[in-house]
């Protein structure tokens, strides 16, 4: 969880964690300084995925060490951003400082900004054994604010598709889908195997397929980074495809929930897509237009290729259901594997 989050200043160290611990009221907008040991303000505003995504780790490491700093300060924060979820359990995607308290903004989506946030409230009560309640009760809350509120039913080029949409002012919902909102299924599905009602099942099989259309409509067979659903087609917003991992993360999770062979069926295609159209003599590159047969590459492959992608490529086809058992650990937004913590010690 180290690192510099270089658009808004903050560092996750474990220094910058005893500072969010400072103030209770503060916690969520604090820049630290390491050395000196102290915080300040220097910005406005924080997107929520950032801050919603420590919990795992911190947690596991005081699980590892028995030291319990790490968990007392992800919980100050973790608290803090569960009282942000007050329109039908959602958050947006960026918190505003006012004066002394923060306020929310009115971009509501799964997408960039925020989606492993949700992904973390259903990991967390996993990851404490099943008793962390309060992060089971958010998630639930949230999954249907996500149905109720950000879910657009759309029939494009003959198919029926369930789009997750992107909600403005509390007005709108654009047909709008960004790639990364595609982690839900899997977020879905692993709910569903916790023992989360067959609607959330569902609900991630009907996401799924939308996701994959998203690979399956571009000539290429390879996933825009965002596109448009419209009632006449297609719009493809963002053309290039940056080797991302939540389609065949969700893939996975739904094969080893569900056992449906048509999962690794698209998965293999997905597979030789990247086979046929981003692989290079030294690796894998990003694509820059979906849409073209005869596209550039961008001569840079991310990190999270081989991280997640790749990772997730090959438990897809793995047989044996032991290999990062669902039953054993969770695994955090960037495929690393983490104990579900069987003897847990209260910390939550």
């Amino acid at each position: 969880s180290s690192g510099i989050n270089a658009e808004y200043g903050q560092f996750w160290d474990m220094n910058t964690i005893r500072c969010f611990d400072h103030d209770e009221r503060d916690c969520l907008h604090y820049t630290c300084d390491p050395v000196a040991k102290n915080c300040s303000y220097s910005f406005c505003q924080v997107e929520v995925a950032p801050v919603g995504t420590l919990g795992l780790e911190l947690r596991a490491l005081s699980y590892a060490t028995g030291d319990d700093q790490y968990w007392k300060a992800v919980n100050r924060t973790g608290n803090q951003l569960l009282k942000y979820a007050t329109w039908h359990g959602l958050v947006s995607r960026r918190l505003y400082r006012d004066e002394s308290k923060f306020v929310s903004s009115s971009d509501v989506s799964t997408g960039p900004g925020v989606d492993s946030y949700y992904e973390y409230l259903l990991k967390q009560w996993a990851q404490s054994n099943f008793k962390a309640t309060r992060y089971k009760v958010a998630y639930m809350e949230a999954v249907n604010g996500i149905r109720d509120e950000l879910m657009v039913k759309v029939r494009t080029r003959g198919k029926e598709v369930n789009v997750l949409g992107h909600r403005l002012y509390n007005v709108t919902v654009t047909t709008e889908l960004h790639h990364l909102s595609c982690f839900l299924p899997a977020t879905l599905a692993l709910g569903h195997y916790y023992g989360m009602p067959y609607d959330h099942l569902s609900l991630a099989e009907d996401i799924m397929r939308t996701c994959y259309f998203l690979y399956e409509s571009q000539p290429t067979g390879l996933s825009p980074e965002q596109a448009i659903f419209r009632f006449d087609g297609l719009s493809v917003s963002q053309t290039e495809n940056n080797l991302r991992p939540e389609t065949i993360e969700s893939l996975f999770v739904l094969y080893r929930v569900t056992g449906n062979p048509i999962y690794r069926e698209w998965g293999w295609n997905i597979f030789q897509a990247f086979e046929r159209v981003s692989r290079t003599c030294f690796g894998y590159s990003a694509v820059q237009d979906v849409t073209d047969v005869h596209t550039a590459l961008t001569d840079k492959m991310e990190s999270f290729y081989l991280a997640e992608t790749l990772k997730y490529f090959y438990l897809l086809f793995e047989d044996d259901k032991s290999v990062y058992s669902l039953d054993n650990i969770v695994l955090n937004t960037e495929a690393h594997p983490l104990p579900i913590m069987r003897d847990y010690k209260g910390y939550y």
